[in-house]
């Protein structure tokens, strides 16, 4: 009997999703390996991981189905496990309700657990707790081999690189030994930052995203009362999400053209103008201008794009991704008491002083720089976008191989529409798929569950019957 074999390289949720699909999906004898070196990571990444005490999602339960067809299915898998979750969980639960991530990764689990339970015999998913280190292409054979850190390979016939968000990078400055020192830390998920940290001391977080919004609702809960600064480029913060919003009904079209950043912008704020005559927020016309996004950037030209990302990138993204509206009280607070102070200022320079640290930043279109005493300093910027930076030793090899390449931009790696990744030489290789942020340059909107779980599912559909979803629908 013929026997398919895949290898999903990230057990997060675009790997977990990818997982769902074909097994749900397979109907002849098929092998699907999950390949993921942190245990805790597995069927959650490192968004629905984090053991810190404050990690709401960052959209309603309504929308975090993982199931366009069913889209009650998470609202209802909630108020089926209500009773284990006492405490945790509104009662009753609703479908504006901003869920905890840790719960949303139970979610994800369950999900994978019940297409694993229910799928056609011989349809089997195998979990892999190491780290995948290197691709080979065979020329003969199942199509790669797959070696591990432990020494260990996999014959597979067909690769899935679902790598998710990279880890942050380190801002450059002069110091960078300063990196190495325990009063700065990587990444903003660490939950030794809370169990580090006296309740009085002064912090400084780099990055006013999501991220940063989470960290500080988790220093909240805990009862830190400590100064806080935020620092980013433009010390702009997410926009809060609108209770109760009414879906615009219409797409706004005439954005989905060939147009220019300045000119689709234009367009947009028209858009909202005209939607707010007939009661509709902004918010509403953000959304439903959703699936035309990877259109919209697609027509751009390759500079058009750098301008988008140069000029309106930093106002489109609190707009696009926005906080919980309990969130955004709790920072207006922070603020009018003065325990927080977003600066709109770049950082110089970072040096150690016994305990405590000295940064040094520069106030956002000017040559006056301030000095800011703290006892920590913690990374809350965006992920790596740019692979020929990373140090991950099956990206490096890749690269080196030319079985990669990062595109243009460097946003991600260049791939088909499809997600068939495409080698140093632009060609397709065969049988080698990528899913999620990898994507980011081809798609812009490629990073949250909503395009995610439509790559997941027409994903699974061209690894197994050689069409998407789409094409088999058309």
């Amino acid at each position: 009997m013929e026997h398919t074999s895949i290898a999903i390289v990230g057990g997060g949720l675009s790997g977990t999703l990818t997982a769902i699909h074909l097994l749900k999906a397979a109907r002849k004898a098929t092998t699907v390996y999950l390949l993921e070196k942190e245990a805790r990571k597995l069927h959650r990444g490192v968004a629905y991981s984090s053991s810190l005490p404050f990690q709401p999602l960052n959209v309603p339960a309504s929308r975090m189905t993982l199931f366009p067809e069913m889209p009650d299915h998470f609202v209802d898998w909630l108020r089926e496990h209500q009773t284990d979750y006492a405490g945790q969980l509104p009662s009753p639960v609703t479908p504006d309700a901003f869920i905890q991530r840790c719960i949303f990764g139970d979610y994800v689990e369950d999900c994978l657990a019940s297409a694993e339970a229910n799928a056609y015999e011989g349809v089997k998913l195998v979990r892999v707790n190491q780290e995948v280190i290197s691709l080979e292409r065979r020329t003969s054979g199942p199509s790669f081999v797959v070696s591990l850190n432990t020494g260990s390979w996999l014959s597979v016939q067909k690769v899935v690189l679902a790598l998710g968000n990279l880890p942050p990078v380190e801002i450059p400055i002069p110091n960078k030994a300063f990196y190495k020192s325990s009063l700065y830390k990587a990444s903003a998920w660490s939950p030794e930052i809370l169990n580090e940290l006296p309740l009085q001391a002064p912090l400084l977080l780099l990055g006013s995203s999501l991220t940063m919004v989470d960290l500080l609702g988790s220093l909240v809960k805990k009862g830190h009362q400590g100064k806080i600064y935020v620092v980013s480029r433009h010390g702009l913060l997410p926009q809060a999400h609108q209770v109760d919003t009414v879906p615009y009904p219409v797409a706004p079209v005439r954005l989905q053209n060939p147009l220019s950043p300045l000119k689709a912008m234009r367009l947009l704020r028209k858009e909202i103008s005209i939607a707010a005559q007939k009661g509709y927020s902004w918010h509403s016309v953000v959304d439903a201008l959703r699936d035309s996004l990877s259109g919209i950037w697609q027509n751009f030209s390759l500079q058009e794009k750098k301008q988008f990302l140069r000029h309106v990138k930093p106002y489109w993204e609190i707009h696009r991704h926005r906080m919980p509206l309990s969130s955004s009280h709790m920072l207006r607070q922070l603020q009018e008491k003065g325990q927080l102070e977003v600066k709109a200022a770049s950082l110089v320079d970072l040096h150690a002083n016994g305990e405590m640290a000295q940064a040094e930043i520069r106030k956002r279109q000017s040559t006056d720089t301030q000095t800011l005493e703290v006892a920590m300093v913690i990374n809350c910027t965006g992920p790596l976008c740019d692979y020929t930076k990373s140090q991950h030793p099956l990206i490096q090899q890749l690269l080196e191989q030319g079985l990669i390449q990062a595109d243009e931009l460097k946003m991600g790696i260049t791939a088909t529409k499809e997600g068939n990744v495409l080698n140093a030489a632009g060609l397709p290789v065969e049988n080698l798929f990528a899913i999620g942020p990898p994507l980011k340059g081809m798609l812009y909107e490629s990073t949250a569950l909503r395009e995610i779980r439509q790559q997941a599912a027409s994903l699974a559909s061209l690894l197994l019957f050689g069409e998407t979803m789409l094409a088999a629908a058309l």
